[in-house]
């Protein structure tokens, strides 16, 4: 059995969690995607990303299932990417993860006879906005945890789901095919306040919901898709989703990361929510004091489409987990401290001035893939142990490296 045929039911099993997740599959192999530039505005534009559909053929056409699982669904050599975003990562600290994986990385391709793949710097960036994007999804839940939850939180006295359940409210079936998070998000927000009023009018607690729950209700109404007929969009395009944001009047209300109104929380802060449904549960806690807000200012309620709802959830993670600035001389202070001068100026490795101005983790994390075999030999004969790295270190090194000229340690520090 080759290698390829191998790979193949792991490719599928992929495949399956990505449709399941309400993305569409991705196109293998191809030309990365273009990207767009958002609007000048108030609000801060999205940090130039991949294309996260193109990223999700790079990890399945370079093997990286072969070691790596997405929710369970791939190998079992590495860690599974799918649930390790421990509140979602910066790509600085992506890299940086990456960087120190690599001794125990390539140990392991070595014994399970794994081929180095070539990755170019495009495939790597695409490949950063898949990883990025998978973090910021819920895993699947469990549709038999979700039907009783369905049952405690009531939404059978509105709900009909089938035969049985009211008749106030729409027959959760017809929602079965929606598998997208972003879809969950625009039905909460159109819906929620119609929903409490009618609630209230019955005298029904309005149920608490946390993300979590929400997954596992998702997953059960899900379960009676006939025939497993799903609707599936586009991840999002975060240029296209701060468009949106500014042309729907978002920003008037809501800042992001300091910038735009200040009537609504700032939605570019790290955190706010740890995944797309998380945007759900908060249109469904907030959509009456929005629609209140809204109408006070004069504002007419958005309605958004699924996909542009998928536009701007995208372009809000992409701001909210973006790199802050780092600093050059701390950078150039790291390089020094972690022993990369010792190859890069002194001992024979390549000099990374071409880099210059054009460093991005992605490029970084790109050159460490193609060169870490070798790196890593090189240090090993100069008895010089690998480094760990940091996120902010990083994120300095970066800046460091698009100074607009090499930093010389021997001048005035910085205040």
């Amino acid at each position: 059995m080759t290698f390829r045929t191998a790979f193949r039911p792991v490719r599928r099993a992929l495949l399956v969690a990505l449709c399941a997740a309400g993305i569409a599959p991705p196109a293998l192999p191809g030309a990365r995607a273009g990207e767009g530039a958002a609007r000048p505005g108030s609000a801060p534009a999205p940090v130039p990303r991949g294309d996260v559909r193109r990223g999700a053929g790079v990890f399945i056409s370079k093997a990286c299932a072969r070691c790596h699982a997405i929710w369970g669904h791939g190998g079992e050599i590495g860690p599974d990417l799918g649930r390790t975003r421990a509140g979602g990562l910066t790509d600085s600290e992506l890299a940086a993860a990456m960087w120190n994986h690599v001794p125990r990385m390539w140990g392991k391709m070595q014994e399970e006879g794994i081929p180095h793949a070539i990755i170019s710097e495009g495939e790597m960036a695409d490949l950063f906005a898949y990883l990025s994007f998978v973090r910021a999804l819920d895993e699947p839940g469990n549709p038999d945890v979700g039907r009783q939850l369905l049952q405690e939180k009531r939404c059978g006295q509105c709900h009909a789901v089938g035969d049985l359940g009211g008749t106030a409210a729409p027959d959760l079936r017809r929602w079965a095919r929606y598998r997208n998070p972003a879809v969950w998000a625009k039905l909460m927000f159109d819906h929620a306040p119609r929903m409490v009023e009618e609630m209230n009018r019955r005298k029904i607690p309005v149920p608490t919901l946390e993300p979590r729950e929400l997954v596992q209700i998702v997953s059960y109404i899900r379960s009676l898709s006939p025939s497993g007929e799903a609707e599936l969009l586009e991840p999002g395009d975060p240029a296209e989703g701060g468009k949106i944001f500014q042309r729907r009047r978002c920003v008037q209300c809501h800042s992001v990361r300091g910038k735009g109104g200040k009537v609504g929380p700032d939605l570019g802060r790290r955190g706010w929510v740890a995944s797309f449904t998380g945007v759900a549960i908060a249109e469904w806690k907030h959509a009456a004091g929005m629609r209140a807000a809204m109408a006070a200012y004069g504002i007419e309620v958005p309605m958004l489409t699924s996909q542009e709802m998928a536009h701007v959830i995208v372009y809000l993670f992409s701001v909210s987990y973006a790199d802050d600035p780092g600093s050059p001389r701390r950078g150039a202070e790291i390089f020094r401290e972690k022993g990369c001068a010792a190859c890069h100026e002194k001992g024979g490795g390549p000099s990374l001035e071409r880099y210059r101005g054009r460093a991005t983790p992605a490029t970084l994390a790109q050159a460490l893939w193609m060169h870490g075999p070798t790196m890593l030999e090189r240090m090993r004969d100069l008895g010089i142990r690998w480094p760990a790295l940091h996120g902010e270190e990083m994120r300095d090194l970066v800046a460091a490296l698009n100074a607009p000229e090499k930093i010389s340690l021997e001048a005035k520090k910085e205040p």
